[in-house]
């Protein structure tokens, strides 16, 4: 029966190995966890910075994943706010010009730009 690990919060101050060293960036920070993986001189020593390793991985790609995701969202509002600003402006110039269905035009830009409204977190 394996047991879950508990969460470890990884920064570099978190290890005294590590913390008397300038901020490096992700790549340095694995290389010198997988040098320090190397040289250990016990198996619980190994197994301790293999964790460090996997943690570290973990927050990485959970860092890049919400920025992932809030840039789609940006996008998305983005697009549709310009979609519906584009048809409201088309639908206007066609009512100037007098076109029978340009009304539809108007109420589809509208309807969008009037939904927009901030999300609670």
């Amino acid at each position: 029966m394996s047991e879950k690990p508990d969460e470890l919060a990884i920064t570099l101050s978190s290890s005294p190995n590590l913390s008397n060293q300038k901020p490096r960036n992700l790549t340095q920070t694995i290389s010198l966890v997988e040098e320090r993986l190397g040289k250990s001189d016990s198996p619980n020593e190994a197994l301790d910075w293999a964790r460090v390793r996997e943690v570290i991985l973990r927050q990485n790609e959970e860092v890049k994943e919400e920025n992932h995701r809030r840039f789609l969202e940006t996008s998305r509002l983005i697009y549709g706010l310009a979609f519906s600003g584009i048809s409201f402006l088309v639908g206007i110039v066609l009512w100037i010009c007098h076109y029978d269905n340009s009304v539809y035009l108007i109420v589809a830009g509208l309807i969008p730009l009037v939904s927009f409204t901030k999300k609670p977190n």
